[in-house]
């Protein structure tokens, strides 16, 4: 689908979508654990999806009421799992497949095979896993003689290997395993909150991870709104004033929370209530600095406000986007360069910064973070511009356009290129 953006008078009231990282969790530990649990406040998202059809896969049984679901496991081992292009659902699902013993041929679309998964799969070996890497780049696993083996795990390319491992070793009454090095350490947080909830608990001294016996276990379970996605219109904020996100929870696990602190140090122009925020224009933007090993989903919107502030944008670890759904380091050069920035390149970080505005007339990213960067940069820049490949938000963000017109944002469906 392609669509014609055109700015208007920007302003208004949004709320934020469910975050697809608790969303994914606790549906896949729902169904493989056996553990029923209801579901609250879903956006339906492509990665929430998919977590939910390997769910079905797994003999679960899904109720619908508008944005609650409602799962009830009846768990039997999946011969076979599509997994999309979701590295979250992916990983978490090798963690547990090994967990429950299962011989599972597992199949998605090509991008996910080229991301790395070599370590975690090392690791789950190491516990007596078997794994037949097919033609396409995707495994069978047979689990068949996996057991309560301590491993040591290198996550220093993704968390979720992490988070992976603490999914199979919860199958476990006591267990434990250890971290050599991990990126992006904040969302072991979410999977820890996920097992708590589901009555697992979970310490943690040093770099090493034990389960350790049971706690309650909830039922109902609300699923908190995605700060990565609220980062668009934060931006978009910064930059037109007068906009509030509902539905963000003060003080949440999520590591992108941390965006607000980012922005609130370069520009200090976001209140934040227990359940929503309020973004201000700001009338002076510090540098902002993006730590990518920290907020990796942050950089590409981040990056469009170095196009249009005077003090630009520092991206720190840079190289780590090159292995995100699309090699976003590049996607985001061809994009600064489209809307007339200047981005330098320097050993571990990178600085964009304003050359002179430019209005292109297309742009075509099939990355879900890269089109609505895109778009969030031209509405700033004032331009008419045509977006192609649309439906990639649908990954992250489904009702982002909708949410953009709520805004005052001007959209033209199908028009040609």
């Amino acid at each position: 689908m392609i669509i014609e953006v055109k700015p208007g008078e920007i302003g208004g009231i949004v709320e934020a979508p469910s975050s697809k990282s608790f969303t994914q969790r606790y549906v896949l530990y729902s169904a493989f654990s056996g553990k029923p649990v209801t579901l609250r406040n879903i956006s339906y998202c492509d990665d929430e999806l998919i977590a939910i059809d390997i769910a079905k896969s797994c003999n679960a049984h899904i109720e619908y009421q508008k944005r609650d679901i409602k799962i009830t496991p009846d768990f039997k081992c999946p011969k076979k799992i599509y997994v999309g292009e979701s590295g979250t659902s992916y990983r978490l699902s090798l963690g547990l497949l090994a967990g429950r013993k299962c011989t599972t041929e597992i199949s998605g679309k090509p991008a996910l095979a080229k991301r790395p998964v070599e370590d975690l799969i090392s690791c789950l070996e190491n516990t007596g896993s078997i794994f037949y890497k097919n033609s396409e780049g995707f495994y069978k696993i047979d689990a068949t003689n996996s057991g309560n083996v301590y491993c040591t795990l290198n996550a220093s390319k993704s968390s979720q290997f992490a988070s992976a491992m603490l999914f199979y070793y919860s199958f476990f009454k006591s267990a434990c395993f250890g971290i050599d090095s991990m990126v992006s350490e904040k969302y072991m947080d979410i999977t820890v909150k996920t097992l708590e909830d589901f009555g697992i608990n979970i310490k943690r001294e040093n770099n090493k991870f034990i389960i350790d016996g049971y706690l309650k276990s909830k039922n109902d379970i609300h699923i908190e709104g995605d700060y990565s996605s609220a980062s668009y219109f934060m931006v978009l904020g910064i930059f037109t004033g007068n906009i509030l996100i509902k539905n963000l929870k003060k003080n949440s696990l999520q590591p992108d929370s941390g965006i607000i602190k980012i922005l609130n140090d370069a520009a200090g122009c976001i209140e934040i209530f227990d359940d929503y925020i309020k973004i201000n224009k700001a009338y002076e933007i510090k540098t902002v600095v993006v730590d990518v090993s920290a907020t990796p989903d942050f950089a590409p919107v981040a990056s469009v406000i170095g196009i249009f502030s005077k003090n630009g944008v520092i991206i720190k670890n840079y190289q780590r986007l090159e292995i995100k759904e699309s090699n976003r380091y590049l996607n985001i050069l061809d994009m600064v360069e489209k809307f007339g920035g200047i981005a330098e390149i320097k050993d571990d970080f990178m600085f964009i910064h304003p050359g002179g505005i430019k209005n292109p007339d297309t742009l075509i990213y099939s990355d879900h973070r890269m089109v609505m960067s895109a778009i969030i940069a031209g509405i700033i820049a004032g331009s008419k511009t045509r977006y192609g490949d649309i439906e990639a938000i649908n990954k992250s963000y489904p009702s982002f356009l909708n949410d953009l017109k709520k805004l005052g944002a001007d959209i033209r469906f199908n028009t040609e290129i």
